[in-house]
């Protein structure tokens, strides 16, 4: 049933290439959003290639800050290698994420080809799949190139497999399928759907195929699950620390609801998705999606094709990781690129049993454009966020990232209203209300900035940013004494921080404490020496 490149010939290859770049080269002019600044902006282990082997066995360089330490080596070896070529340009960024995407559109089509597929209905799964507007996340969003990468080496793996199955072929690409393998667990996690894929290959579409040749996958997914336990501990333990079992299964079950109805009516894409946990999977909405997913794969079993459960069963194994893994974001666009290859099945298989193609085509212009037109709210941090607020209002995680964008862009009234919003829908928020404090202070409102830093206080006691915030704002009360109490509160926590170092010297000369001054000023500079201009003799 293999088709090789041969038989599909380069055209529809270059065509493919043609209209991605059409449709997706928009983004090229955008920037930097989100977790790209503390994962590449703030990261100072992308800064060296000297820094590459420290990647493979050390989870904390993914990240400036260690809390945030996650086992994707080769993704930061990317981010490495673009900024010895380009700095900070996001355009070297983008254009290598559209790279990406496009080579995983181009193997879908040689994939379908490998199937049996004839080739327009594979060029029309292949459309599907790169012009589908979910995707434009993985184009547009630098630091989600993460699932791109997986996805691709997911694919590049599967289609070697394929390969593999004829005898005489097999001692070259099954190593190169495993390697491939290998290279998509390097880059995230969600790779480890594969075996669960090769295992839904063989029974619904090769199943007179021995399972011996499935094994090395499993062997190779264990030891991976064994070095990621081992390099980031700490981000398992907090991951069973976000949710119960319970909950998880709940939220999880609304969620398969909401990736299929978001992979056939692309309409609601969101950076921060308006989506909240459930307790128990005997709540309404939960068991209503557990019916749903349950409903269509009995539809499918009982379809009469075993594409039809194929593509359905790649849908939901692709996910599994995610559904599985307790996480902080519950849903995410970018966690549909590998799931959508079921979609392209599925679009290959009605278009060779449908007379009528004429609806798929038109369908496929439709989401190129959809796609052009979503690119453009990804221009900026303001752009993006203005859309996140518009589409999800009750997100507080959105109102906070909208009211930042604001914050960095000089805008303080619009950032103090996105900041109340936040902390009106999270109370708790203490990010929010430290960055809504330090608005304050800027618009001279030192009152309601103090109220501000002792609530973000009374959640997290400690809180250095508190701590030290509240201090500038009791130093510009002139009430020194207490500003250098909260300095000291502060650094007793963050020792190496210059700023807090700074602000301390600076209430200790206020208050006549020349020598405290001194010492303060001077530990400021050993640290930061670019700080030595920012205050006087």
């Amino acid at each position: 049933m293999a088709v090789g490149f041969a038989r599909q010939g380069v055209v529809p290859y270059l065509f493919l290439l043609l209209v991605l770049l059409v449709f997706h080269v928009r983004s090229l002019g955008n920037g930097f959003h989100y977790d790209d600044e503390h994962s590449l902006l703030k990261n100072p282990h992308v800064r060296s290639l000297e820094a590459l082997p420290s990647f493979f066995t050390d989870a904390r360089t993914f990240s400036e800050n260690p809390t945030y330490a996650m086992y994707r080596p080769l993704v930061v070896v990317t981010y490495t290698f673009n900024y010895a070529l380009s700095g900070y340009t996001a355009r070297g960024y983008l254009a290598f994420n559209l790279a990406i995407h496009c080579l995983a559109t181009l193997l879908v089509f040689h994939l379908l080809g490998q199937l049996g597929f004839a080739r327009l209905p594979a060029l029309a799964g292949a459309l599907l799949f790169g012009l589908h507007p979910a995707q434009t996340e993985v184009v547009n969003y630098i630091s989600s190139r993460s699932e791109s990468m997986a996805g691709l080496f997911s694919l590049a793996a599967f289609s070697a497999y394929l390969h593999s199955l004829d005898a005489p072929a097999r001692r070259l690409w099954l190593p190169l399928s495993l390697l491939a393998f290998a290279l998509g667990l390097l880059s995230k996690s969600t790779a480890l759907a594969l075996p669960l894929l090769l295992l839904l290959h063989h029974y619904l579409l090769a199943p007179r195929r021995p399972l011996k040749p499935h094994l090395p996958y499993w062997i190779l997914s264990s030891l991976y699950v064994f070095l990621y336990a081992a390099l980031s501990g700490q981000g398992i333990e907090k991951a069973s620390q976000v949710r119960d079992f319970s909950s998880q299964v709940a939220t999880q079950a609304k969620a398969l609801v909401h990736y299929l109805l978001l992979s056939i009516m692309p309409v609601h894409l969101n950076i921060q998705q308006q989506f909240f946990t459930s307790a128990s999977l005997g709540a309404a909405l939960p068991l209503l999606g557990l019916l749903v997913s349950l409903s269509l794969v009995w539809w499918a079993w009982r379809s009469g094709s075993p594409w039809v459960p194929f593509a359905l069963g790649w849908f939901l194994l692709s996910l599994s990781p995610t559904l599985v893994i307790p996480l902080n974001i519950l849903v995410n666009d970018h966690r549909l690129y590998l799931a959508l290859f079921g979609m392209a099945l599925l679009a290959a298989h009605w278009l060779t049993e449908s007379r009528a193609h004429w609806p798929l085509w038109v369908l496929c212009l439709l989401l190129g454009v959809l796609c052009f037109v979503r690119a453009g709210v990804w221009r900026d941090e303001l752009t993006l966020w203005q859309d996140a607020v518009r589409r999800a209002p009750l997100m507080a995680e959105a109102q906070y990232n909208l009211g930042y964008a604001y914050h960095q862009a000089g805008d303080l009234e619009h950032a103090r209203q996105a900041y109340e919003k936040a902390v009106a829908l999270s109370p708790a928020y203490t990010r929010a209300q430290v960055n809504l404090g330090a608005v304050y202070r800027e618009q001279g409102a030192l009152g309601k900035a103090a109220a501000a830093f002792e609530q973000a206080l009374a959640t997290e006691p400690g809180m250095v940013e508190a701590l030290n915030n509240l201090g500038l704002v009791y130093a510009g009360q002139g009430q020194s004494d207490r500003a250098i109490a909260l300095y000291q509160q502060a650094l007793a926590r963050a020792p190496e921080q210059a700023e807090i170092w700074l602000n301390l010297g600076l209430a200790c000369r206020d208050s006549g404490r020349r020598e405290q001054a001194v010492l303060a000023l001077g530990r400021a500079i050993q640290l930061d020496p670019a700080l030595k201009e920012r205050f006087g003799p």
